[in-house]
This record gives C-alpha cells, sequence and structure tokens, in this order.
C-alpha cells in the first residue's frame, strides 16, 4: 500500500511502497522514551539482533560510512529491505551453523551464498533465489561496517567477505512485446486511466513504481511548434538523475487524459495503488496477448501469475528506441543510466535480430550500381535533350526558308 511523504524540497511525494511507514514503524519499537532496545529481531541471536539494529540506526543516520560512499543518510527503501535481508541472512546463517554471527568463518558465508546461487538453499516459498547478489551486497557492507566499529575500539578483524561473490544474477525473464502489442493491450483496457498508462509506460520508460507514481501535471509541458510534449523527470524522485526527454508516442492521448481528468500543477498523473496497477495490467496483457496464467483466489478473484509487469515496459521502451537513438548517451540519458552496459541489459537485442528489410540491404549492398545506372540514365536524358534541341533549331531554320522562297515568289508575280 502507497504512503506520502515530504521529501528535502518540501513537496508532497509518493511512497509506493510505504517504506517511511514501515522504517518508523519499526523504530518506534527500538527506541522508546529516548533508549534503545537492541534485542527486538525474533530467531536471531541477541548478538546478531544489536549488530543489525545498531547498523541500521547507522544508516539511518548517515553515520560509519565506508569511504568513497555518498553521505548522507540512506532512503527509507533502502533502509527498509537492508533490514529485512539482512534478518534473513542472520536467521539462515545462525541456524544452518549452530553458531552465532560473530563465531562464522569465511566458508560458513562463501558456501552458503554459493548455495543460494546453485539452488541448493531455496526460498520459504521453495523457489530458487533471484537476487541473491542483492543479499550478497548487502551482507559484504554489514560486515565491513562491523570491521570499521570494531577497529574504532581497537578489535581487529579479517573481512570474511573479501571473496564473496557481489556479480549480478541471472537476468529475470521479461515479456518481450511491440508497440502494436501495446496498441492490443489499450483496447482491452478497463479505463481510459489504464489506456493512457500503457502508452505512457512504453512512451516513456520510467522506472515504475517510484517515477512512475511521482509524474505530476506541471511535469507535462509542450515542445515547441510540435504536437509533442515533453516529460520531466524530476531528480528527487529519480533512481540516478532527473532528465526531460520527448514522449514521441502518448503525447496526444496524454494531453487528453490530463484534460479529461482536469489535472493541474501539483496533482499526480499516476497515483493509483501500484498493487492494484500491477494486477490490472497483468490482466491486460493477458486479454490482449494471452501472457501469464490466470489462477483463482480464495475470493474468487482472478489474478495473473508470470505475465506483463510494469517494469516490462521499461525492458520494451528500450527495445523499441534502441534502432531509432543515433547514440548511447541519448539512450543513457533518456533511461536514466550512468553505464552504458545498462542498455544490453534491458534490451538484450531481442527483437533486434533479423529486422534488416530488402530495402536496407538494397541500399547497403548496390548503392554504387544504383549510382551508376542513375548517371547513365542522366546522360541518355541530356543526349537526348541535345537532340530534340538540335532538331528543333533545325526545322525552325527550314520554316525561315520555306517562308522567305515563298514571300518572294509571291513578289515576283506581281
Amino acid at each position: 500500500m502507497k504512503g506520502v511523504i515530504i521529501n528535502n524540497f518540501g513537496e508532497v511525494q509518493i511512497d509506493p511502497h510505504n517504506c517511511k511507514a514501515k522504517h518508523d514503524k519499526w523504530i518506534s519499537q527500538v527506541v522508546t522514551n529516548g533508549d534503545t532496545n537492541y534485542h527486538t529481531m525474533k530467531k536471531v541471536s541477541e548478538q546478531a539482533s544489536e549488530l543489525i539494529t545498531r547498523y541500521i540506526l547507522d544508516l539511518h543516520n548517515g553515520k560509519n560510512l565506508a569511504k568513497g560512499t555518498r553521505r548522507g543518510k540512506r532512503s527509507f527503501n533502502h533502509l527498509c529491505n537492508t533490514r529485512i535481508r539482512l534478518h534473513k541472512l542472520a536467521e539462515m546463517l545462525e541456524t544452518r551453523y549452530n553458531k552465532k554471527i560473530m563465531e562464522l568463518t569465511e566458508d560458513n558465508i562463501l558456501n552458503t551464498f554459493a548455495e543460494m546461487r546453485d539452488g541448493t538453499i531455496l526460498t520459504r516459498e521453495g523457489k530458487p533465489h533471484l537476487c541473491v547478489s542483492s543479499y550478497a551486497k548487502a551482507f559484504g557492507a554489514f560486515w565491513r561496517w562491523i570491521v570499521r566499529t570494531q577497529k574504532k575500539e581497537n578489535i581487529i578483524l579479517p573481512d570474511l567477505c573479501e571473496s564473496l561473490d557481489t556479480s549480478q544474477d541471472r537476468k529475470p525473464k521479461w515479456s518481450y512485446f511491440t508497440i502494436q502489442d501495446v496498441e492490443a493491450m489499450a483496447r482491452v483496457a478497463p479505463s481510459f486511466y489504464y489506456e493512457a498508462l500503457v502508452y505512457f509506460l512504453f512512451d516513456s520508460g520510467v522506472r515504475a513504481p517510484s517515477e512512475l507514481m511521482n509524474v505530476r501535471a506541471m511535469d507535462i509541458t509542450p515542445v515547441p511548434n510540435t504536437n509533442y510534449v515533453f516529460l520531466n523527470v524530476r531528480n528527487e524522485t529519480s533512481k540516478t538523475f532527473g532528465r526531460k526527454i520527448k514522449l514521441m508516442i502518448c503525447s496526444e492521448k496524454l494531453m487528453q487524459f490530463i484534460k479529461m481528468n482536469d489535472l493541474k500543477g501539483q496533482d499526480f498523473l499516476f497515483p493509483t495503488d501500484y498493487v492494484t496497477t500491477r494486477r490490472v495490467v497483468a490482466k491486460m496483457g493477458y486479454n490482449a496477448l494471452k501472457l501469464g496464467m490466470p489462477h483463482t483466489q480464495k475470493s474468487q478473484k482472478i489474478l495473473i501469475s508470470n505475465g506483463i509487469s510494469l517494469y516490462d515496459f521499461r525492458h520494451n521502451s528500450c527495445c523499441h528506441y534502441l534502432p531509432i537513438y543515433k547514440s548511447e548517451n541519448q539512450m543513457m540519458y533518456r533511461y536514466g543510466w550512468k553505464k552504458s552496459e545498462m542498455i544490453h541489459y534491458y534490451s538484450e537485442f531481442m527483437g533486434m535480430k533479423d529486422t534488416i528489410t530488402d530495402d536496407d540491404m538494397l541500399i547497403d549492398t548496390t548503392k554504387t550500381e544504383l549510382e551508376r545506372q542513375l548517371q547513365r540514365e542522366q546522360q541518355r536524358v541530356a543526349i537526348l535533350e541535345e537532340q530534340l534541341s538540335s532538331t528543333k533549331k533545325e526545322t525552325e531554320e527550314r520554316l525561315k526558308h520555306i517562308e522567305k522562297i515563298m514571300l518572294q515568289k509571291f513578289a515576283n508575280t506581281f
């Protein structure tokens, strides 16, 4: 369920996953009347609970951070995700080896993460872990925080995570679709809200839900002397950096949507709860493209599993615009990326293979021959024009000569 926060600019901002409220609730359980209870975490040792709690509080205050990292307190999303991941990992490691967290060895840690990657250790739902790298990065940062803080107490600890594999996991599967498929989804949309939404997601490629839910009416401005509009993705709502991009597909429909709903200034364009939006879009994808698998809940509500997600639109937007943009820098700016490898990560060049047409081949392989034929035709036309001009001139001279003879004969008669 979404929440609302006030950002650093004093503006109202949608918190899609309500992370601030979740963090505030945890803080209220830990800190009471100025006293801190470090032992609130269940199913882990008091030692693990205290270390994780101190670490999260330091992140909250921007304290004891690693050199070279950004200064200042971490986002509520980061705080919640880190706390949950470390709690799960501490429970797993301590239960698995029957040791407290500070008694673990390097082999204990490395073996656990290796087995999470190869599928030996499954989730509580019995499924393979899909984001082991996120857990590994979180634990590595946590352990190095322990090393730094213990060093202040003149206690030297080894870095047990020095050899920890934090490389990217295998990329989760995603559904590939085209602009024609988006049009098909729009035709089965339950309302104009979702019709405009799918076009906007595909055209803009914004991150959902964070950037999507925080787009305001004032962020949409006309492109001078065109029928298109700009989208201003504000810096404070972006994961990386703000940017101003042209909407080349959905401009007309978006302006119609804004006018229909009388949206102005600070009004949010697509503020509907993320879970609700995700379910509706998944149904649209199934109804139009048969992507995903429907199943009925106890409440008789039909949901679609393994169907189209909101983030799939970002992937497919990248695939759509990849052959259109002339440089990687332009692509990186449009999608808010700092590294060029993200282009390949998001597109995987899906839809890019074997798309060359006969016309493309004609231009590439026979251009010289066509130029030669054109030159010969131009020469032939020039010769014909010269011959025509010469014939015309000769005919005019003959007519003048005949006319002169006739006039002479007419004069001799008299």
